[in-house]
């Protein structure tokens, strides 16, 4: 987590426009970084997945034709929070049971693929370049899924 303090003009501002808007300051500070962050600092790859995720955000009922549930806000986070991170950037795909598919293809048709779901846990399935298929679990950090993809690419 990082923290940092912010100047008190800032806050004065912030405070503002949360009594006008009803948002919480939190959440307007946020919005604020996150505009900054991406127009300064995402690289290309990052900015198209997180464009992914907003379209995935507006999805609506019935989205795949077959009666499918929106993706959930807090779903959506998740993906966000953790794609941030990430030192190789996947495919992302909505999945008709409340998750999102991040994919990773590599070599002689090596497969990688996790569910973000609302649990702390990404559960995965790979094929490595031998054709062996292998499921887990991992803790939903970006540490362990930037394992998991760096061994995946070896």
């Amino acid at each position: 987590m990082l923290y940092f303090s912010i100047p008190y003009e800032i806050q004065t501002v912030v405070k503002k426009e949360s009594s006008l808007t009803g948002k919480s300051v939190r959440k307007i500070l946020i919005e604020k970084l996150w505009g900054e962050t991406i127009e300064k600092n995402f690289s290309p790859a990052l900015r198209a997945n997180l464009s992914k995720l907003e379209e995935i955000k507006a999805l609506r009922k019935n989205w795949n034709g077959n009666n499918s549930k929106p993706i959930s806000k807090k779903i959506i986070k998740k993906a966000k929070t953790l794609i941030i991170d990430l030192e190789k950037q996947p495919q992302i795909f909505p999945t008709a049971n409340d998750s999102i598919q991040i994919e990773y293809d590599g070599e002689n048709n090596s497969y990688l693929e996790l569910q973000i779901t609302k649990k702390n846990k990404l559960s995965y399935y790979k094929v490595d370049k031998n054709g062996v298929e292998s499921t887990g679990f991992i803790r939903f950090s970006p540490v362990e899924l930037n394992n998991l993809v760096g061994v995946f690419y070896e």
